[in-house]
C-alpha cells in the first residue's frame, strides 16, 4: 500500500513540473485584457556588437557612481614625518622596495656625478643587507630614520633616502 502511494506522489509531481515546464515554453503570455499572445516578447536593450559578434549591452540610463572624493593631505603627522636630511640632493636610483633618492650629506667635497656612479653601482646590493666595499667607499645599512643605506669615505656620506 505505501508503495502504491509513494509512486501516485512521485507521478503527480512529476506531471506538474511538466506542465509548469510545458506553460513556460510555450511562448504564450497573458496580455492585460484577457487574451493570450503567441508572439515572443522582445527586449529593448541598446547593444553594441563587439569584435566576436557578441553584444555588449550598454545602459545609458545607469548611473556613474563617482569614487571618494577626499580632500589632499595639509600635514603629515610627526610620527610619520621622515627627517629632514639637509644635504645636496641628486637623482634617484631604483632600490630593493621601489625609488631611493640619493642625497650627498658631509662637507660637499663630492658632487652629484661622483654619487650617481657610486649609486648605481651600489643599489642593486642594498638588498642583500651586508656591507659593501664600492670603489673605496664604505657601503651598507644605515640607522638613521627614513635612510635605507649609505655609503661612507672619510667625511662624506652618499644616503639612499626612501622619502
Amino acid at each position: 500500500m505505501r508503495a502504491a502511494i509513494s509512486r501516485l506522489l512521485g507521478a503527480a509531481v512529476v506531471a506538474g513540473a511538466l506542465a509548469v515546464s510545458l506553460s513556460a515554453c510555450s511562448g504564450d503570455s497573458a496580455q492585460s485584457d484577457g487574451t493570450t499572445s503567441t508572439q515572443p516578447q522582445s527586449v529593448a536593450t541598446d547593444a553594441t556588437p563587439t569584435k566576436t559578434g557578441s553584444t555588449v549591452s550598454q545602459n545609458s540610463n545607469a548611473p556613474a557612481v563617482p569614487g571618494p572624493s577626499l580632500p589632499p593631505a595639509t600635514s603629515i603627522p610627526e610620527s610619520k614625518r621622515l627627517p629632514d636630511l639637509g644635504g645636496t640632493r641628486c637623482d634617484t636610483v631604483n632600490g630593493p622596495d621601489g625609488t631611493l633618492h640619493v642625497v650627498i650629506l658631509g662637507d660637499g667635497s663630492i658632487d652629484c656625478a661622483v654619487a650617481m656612479k657610486i649609486a648605481k653601482e651600489y643599489a642593486p646590493m642594498i638588498a642583500t643587507g651586508k656591507a659593501q666595499q664600492v670603489h673605496g667607499w664604505d657601503c651598507g645599512p644605515s640607522q638613521t630614520r627614513g635612510v635605507l643605506s649609505r655609503c661612507i669615505m672619510g667625511t662624506d656620506t652618499i644616503a639612499f633616502s626612501i622619502e
